[in-house]
């Protein structure tokens, strides 16, 4: 019995001993930080006192030191105008402006349609809208020449390009679209064909 004593006393007093040393806020403790046994490269929290979970190393070293900051994005310049894209295509110019209808001249295949080129006339916006629209004149002047057939009801019907001078196809076509049922007049003939010479320059500067 006098030989046990010793030796139970010698470990109470060692539980005693890391009781005391294992205590919150000792100097033991506080040695131990800043390093975590459980997460080593730190760790999330809910604000509560509990573990989110552990973050990973790449995620610590993004983040910034103790005790600075990243500094603020620069807010936009509110003077500077945005810059004009450099691929942008400028604006068409006005038809109307760029060019001019010279003359409409129309020609029966029987007798004369007076009234023709008159009427033909009234559809000048359209008709430079389709030069404008398709290509322009390769020169200063350019002709459409346009067949049609007109009956009892004098209207254009039929109606195709024959010729074109100066401009697109397109162009001439786009003109053929304007004359087609356009009132022409009636004609001297139950049936009779013309051809109407469109032509068209460009304006001077």
């Amino acid at each position: 019995m006098r030989r046990v004593i010793p030796i139970v006393s010698v470990m109470c007093a060692a539980a005693a001993g890391l009781l005391v040393g294992a205590r919150p806020g000792s100097a033991q403790e506080a040695s131990r930080y800043p390093y975590d046994p459980v997460c080593p490269w730190g760790r999330l929290s809910n604000g509560k006192g509990m573990l989110v979970r552990c973050i990973a190393e790449g995620e610590a070293r993004a983040l910034p030191e103790k005790g600075t900051s990243p500094p603020p994005p620069a807010a936009p310049s509110a003077s500077a105008p945005p810059a004009p894209s450099a691929s942008a295509d400028p604006p068409p110019a006005d038809p109307l402006k760029a060019f001019a209808l010279r003359g409409i001249t129309v020609t029966a295949d029987e007798g004369k349609l007076p009234a023709a080129e008159k009427k033909l006339a009234q559809g000048k916006d359209k008709i430079l809208e389709c030069v404008g629209k398709h290509g322009g004149l390769e020169k200063n002047e350019g002709e459409a020449h346009v067949r049609f057939l007109v009956s009892a009801r004098g209207r254009a019907e039929g109606v195709s390009v024959k010729k074109r001078v100066g401009m697109s196809a397109a162009a001439a076509d786009c003109i053929a679209h304007v004359v087609d049922r356009r009132w022409v007049g009636e004609p001297p003939a139950p049936m009779v064909g013309g051809t109407a010479v469109i032509r068209v320059g460009k304006q001077k500067s």
